[in-house]
């Protein structure tokens, strides 16, 4: 088995697995690499959207709030004008 790795070691064919091994290798380091980096970089990125996100949720919670208020105010005037006529 080991001269089968020296006899490729030494021909041609040998060089370019090896060379073809070494080049997915360091294509698989550097894709984790970035992976990882751009992941710590987005969690905070994500972590900032989601909180404005429910800042805006909240909002509009308050808005409908608003707007159901305003429309009962609008009925009980409406419902006041129609026994005054």
């Amino acid at each position: 088995m080991n001269t089968l790795f020296i006899l490729l070691a030494q021909t041609r064919g040998g060089a370019i697995v090896e060379i073809i091994i070494l080049l997915v290798v360091a294509g698989l380091i550097a894709y984790l690499t970035a992976f990882f980096y751009y992941k710590s970089v987005y969690t905070k990125k994500i972590k900032a959207l989601e909180a404005d996100k429910q800042q805006l949720n909240g909002q509009i919670n308050r808005l409908n709030s608003d707007i159901r208020e305003l429309e009962q105010k609008l009925k009980e005037k409406e419902e006041r004008e129609k026994e005054k006529e």
